[in-house]
């Protein structure tokens, strides 16, 4: 049922991310409604689940965006991994914590995405951090708090490392 629940949860944040996100894009950076939602299945649920929702979310995501095919699956694979994994009791607040690993989840990601998109046009990865990994992972940083805004213990960590 839970997943059941998270399948139609996740259609909803795709079909954001497709209309919403260009609405809403600045100098065509756009916020990425999808990796907020495998942050939190990694928040949620951990590592496993969060490599596994982060690899579904890319595979489909790919299937609508006409990029190199499996890129967004790669890199969501990879940080909803590595936000598990993460030593995420970094201030010992819960909220700031989980805000800082969002912000880093997704610099991370979009840094690793563009990297990967611009190989072999010689663009430079101080280009690339400045122009787009910096201010997508703000733009979603800011999307991610306004969700936990709205829904209070959106950011909050479930699962505790063994």
């Amino acid at each position: 049922m839970q997943i059941l629940i998270l399948g139609l949860v996740y259609i909803l944040v795709l079909l954001a991310q497709l209309t919403f996100a260009n609405l809403l894009s600045v100098y065509s950076i756009k916020p990425d409604f999808v990796l907020i939602f495998v942050i939190y299945i990694s928040f949620r649920f951990g590592r496993l689940w969060g490599g596994v929702g982060g690899f579904a979310a890319g595979i489909i995501e790919d299937s609508f965006i006409t990029v190199l095919f499996g890129l967004n699956a790669l890199c969501k694979t990879f940080v909803g991994f590595l936000v598990s994994v993460f030593p995420w009791r970094i201030t010992g607040r819960a909220t700031p914590d989980a805000a800082l690993l969002l912000f880093l989840a997704a610099l991370v990601h979009d840094f690793l995405f563009n990297v990967i998109y611009s190989l072999g046009s010689g663009t430079g990865l101080f280009f690339i951090f400045f122009r787009f990994a910096l201010p997508g992972a703000l733009y979603t940083l800011l999307f991610g708090s306004i969700f936990h805004a709205i829904f209070p213990g959106f950011l909050k960590f479930r699962y505790e490392h063994i």
